[in-house]
């Protein structure tokens, strides 16, 4: 017997709905649509890419879809942080909810999505509690390591278990380095 098998195929609004709360999701929507736009502003891209709402919105759904079926499927209440993390970035990297406005500059900014992903990635996931002052060594690393994840994400077919493999590494470098 399937773990499914009183699971209907698809998942609608309202089944994510029930189980998350639409408060869960509409926070996380503005908390990301926040990062999004401070992303912009501090660029001052204001003139030149815009928050497609719709496409974002699609982007939360698919990701509390991913949530609900890895919690049902294991059969667990809470999923670890680093696939959450993983599994979000995964699809705001696929739908691409930052749009170009401006055409006459589009191919300076086609790969907006993945820069914001890289500064978010670092922001959120790598270095959440800057508190600890790091040395020109590490620093230089750490830029490194930006620059090759915003290459990945530019040019390398990434999944969700990819995403979250590179978090986990990090998490261990973390352990390793102390």
């Amino acid at each position: 017997m399937s773990v499914f098998e009183d699971e209907k195929l698809t998942l609608s609004y309202d089944d994510i709905a029930d189980h998350f709360g639409e408060t869960t999701i509409a926070n996380r929507f503005k908390y990301i649509y926040e990062k999004m736009n401070q992303y912009i502003i501090e660029r001052g891209l204001e003139s030149r890419i815009a928050i497609d709402e719709g496409i974002l919105h699609q982007a939360v759904m698919d990701y509390f879809a991913d949530i609900y079926r890895i919690k049902k499927f294991h059969n667990i209440d809470r999923v670890n942080l680093n696939k959450i993390n993983g599994y979000e970035i995964y699809w705001l990297l696929r739908r691409k909810p930052l749009q170009i406005i401006s055409q006459k500059e589009s191919e300076r900014f086609v790969f907006v999505n993945e820069g914001f992903l890289t500064v978010f990635i670092a922001h959120e996931c790598l270095m959440p509690d800057e508190s600890a002052p790091r040395t020109e060594e590490q620093e230089n690393a750490f830029l490194l390591y930006l620059e090759h994840i915003y290459y990945c994400l530019k040019y390398r077919n990434i999944d969700k278990q990819w995403l979250e493999t590179v978090l986990y590494s990090v998490d261990v470098g973390k352990v390793l380095g102390r």
